[in-house]
C-alpha cells in the first residue's frame, strides 16, 4: 500500500520524493522484512540517502537478524 501511495505521488500528482519521502519508504519495507528491496530503493535513489535513511535500513537489519547488508 505504502508503494502505490509513494508511486501516485510520482507519477499522479508529479511530486518529486524527497529523502524524507525515501526514509519512509526504507522504513516501511525494512518493517515488513523486505531488506534486499529497501536495499534496492536506496541505490536508486536520485538523491544521496542520509544518516536517517540507513538508520531505518540498519535497524530492520538488526531487528531480522541480517548481517549480510
Amino acid at each position: 500500500m505504502g508503494y502505490h501511495y509513494f508511486d501516485m505521488m510520482v507519477s499522479t500528482f508529479r511530486i518529486s520524493p524527497d529523502v524524507e519521502h525515501y526514509s519512509c519508504m526504507v522504513d516501511l519495507l525494512g518493517r515488513r522484512g523486505l531488506l534486499g528491496e529497501a536495499m534496492s530503493l536506496i541505490k536508486k535513489m536520485p538523491i544521496k540517502p542520509d544518516v536517517v535513511v540507513w538508520s531505518a535500513l540498519l535497524g530492520a537489519c538488526r531487528i531480522y537478524g541480517n548481517l549480510t547488508i
